[in-house]
């Protein structure tokens, strides 16, 4: 992606933010898209404006079975740069990280352990991170 494209992208997503309203891909638009949103978030719990640096982007490819790609993370759940240091707050666990298997897929189901391992693992490390009880 040119980086003026993704600089016009992020304006356009901001502008629409602003006013609540996604007409390109309507976010927030429904009951069921709000009910896990951020409710300080106004006009739309579902859409805020992307204000602060630094901005990541990846390549998504369209498949209709795979595990095998996916954001590289370290043993925190914590998403890895292409220089392999930690992105500050993000994470990722399941199909949208890199496989634990690497390169084999064993079967049907089987990325659902690591998915729910790696999901507790980095809500933990969050919780941690921000001072939160995670006895709980």
């Amino acid at each position: 992606m040119e980086p003026q494209t993704l600089k016009d992208t992020v304006t356009r997503f901001n502008e629409h933010a602003r006013v609540g309203a996604d007409p390109e891909f309507q976010r927030g638009a429904s009951e069921h898209d709000r009910y896990y949103a951020d409710h300080k978030v106004t006009p739309n719990p579902s859409l805020a404006p992307l204000e602060t640096a630094p901005y990541y982007a990846l390549r998504c490819d369209p498949g209709d079975l795979d595990t095998k790609g996916g954001l590289a993370c370290d043993e925190f759940a914590r998403v890895l740069n292409t220089a392999g240091e930690v992105i500050p707050g993000l994470y990722a666990a399941g199909n949208a990280s890199a496989a634990v298997m690497g390169d084999t897929y064993p079967g049907a189901g089987a990325t659902i352990g690591s998915a729910m391992t790696f999901a507790y693992v980095g809500a933990r490390h969050a919780m941690a991170a921000t001072g939160s009880k995670t006895d709980e």
